[in-house]
């Protein structure tokens, strides 16, 4: 670990990883800190796959918490637990204060999943899911019992997030690694029925959507630069932000803070980095800037901790591979 500050904003940044392996947080669509917040997590590209470790924010200690076999590692939003897959299709929990696994099911044979694990409060697990078909679909997991296929479809499914106070309530994407006619979808697990949550227009550009905490409404991108939040239902839409090359917004745990970054993309080359914007304002501040990054993968992906003071981000170095870095907020309140 290592401390800076920022060439740009005065900000005193701390950097955890050195390459030359992509280190790259977990991604802002889940938790990434224990519940106490003396923890944080990221994934190490390794070969054969990731490896994902702990880091003790104050120090900057490493545990290596799963190896390369293991994908999809998530933590759950109220509980000290994480869900990961092994080999594809054995799910488990793991004990974030003691660091013990416990098989809790199977996903269906043969398939592999399309991005994170999620988890409701009542502890059911889902995901976007790749069958052995070759079928798209959205799987859930109840603690023990048998893995449920609640959706199938031809489209390419990804970026699952079951609403964390709704286990009935699956949000999922038709992914295109691009721009949909229509991105944004709705499972309802009981009716097993989708409906569109944001019904897009022609020529608009929906992506990056992520939950709040609470499960009452998402956030999400409108490109270029707007950040968008509705309501569970999809019924209301409000802006809450305008800004250059925004693109990956996250809300804290009290749905009063916005962090996203700003990167060049669509042909518009930017100085890159991390913005927190006050939602009831509209008032927002680059808080740190960073190199430019090689890959989606090396994306900052900023969200904060559980108690909205620490923004973790990854920071593409040099070679434009990500590293994990973390900015205190109590110092940019200072100057607020």
């Amino acid at each position: 670990m290592i401390e800076y500050r920022d060439p740009v904003t005065g900000y005193l940044v701390r950097r955890y990883t050195q390459g030359p392996e992509r280190n790259a947080k977990l991604y802002f669509t889940t938790e990434n800190f224990s519940v106490d917040d003396k923890y944080f997590f990221f994934n190490k590209d390794v070969a054969g796959g990731r490896e994902c470790y702990r880091a003790e924010l104050a120090t900057g200690e490493l545990t290596l918490m799963t190896t390369a076999d293991y994908d999809g590692f998530a933590l759950d939003r109220e509980k000290n637990v994480a869900y990961t897959v092994r080999g594809g299709t054995e799910v488990f929990a793991v004990n974030l204060d003691d660091n013990t696994m416990a098989k809790v099911g199977d996903l269906p044979a043969g398939g592999r999943i399309t991005g994170h694990l999620t988890s409701a409060n009542t502890g059911r697990i889902a995901c976007s899911y790749h069958l052995a078909n070759k079928i798209y679909a959205l799987v859930i997991l109840d603690p023990g019992k048998e893995a449920q296929v609640v959706y199938r479809s031809d489209y390419r499914l990804g970026h699952a997030q079951i609403c964390p106070t709704d286990e009935n309530l699956i949000f999922y994407i038709h992914e295109t690694e691009g721009d949909a006619f229509q991105r944004t979808w709705m499972c309802d697990v009981q009716e097993q029925y989708v409906r569109p949550w944001y019904v897009e227009h022609p020529n608009e550009w929906i992506t990056h959507e992520v939950w709040a905490a609470d499960g009452t409404e998402m956030a999400f991108m409108k490109l270029r630069g707007r950040i968008l939040i509705g309501d569970k239902d999809g019924r209301h839409f409000d802006q809450a932000a305008e800004s250059e090359q925004l693109l990956h917004p996250c809300l804290s745990r009290d749905r009063k803070w916005l962090v996203a970054d700003r990167i060049s993309y669509l042909g518009v080359n930017v100085q890159e980095g991390v913005v927190l914007i006050e939602r009831a304002t509209g008032k927002q501040k680059l808080i740190a800037t960073t190199g430019s990054c090689k890959t989606g993968s090396d994306h900052q992906h900023p969200s904060f901790n559980r108690a909205g003071d620490m923004v973790l981000f990854s920071n593409p170095d040099e070679n434009g591979i990500a590293q994990v870095c973390t900015i205190d907020l109590k110092q940019v309140m200072q100057d607020w």
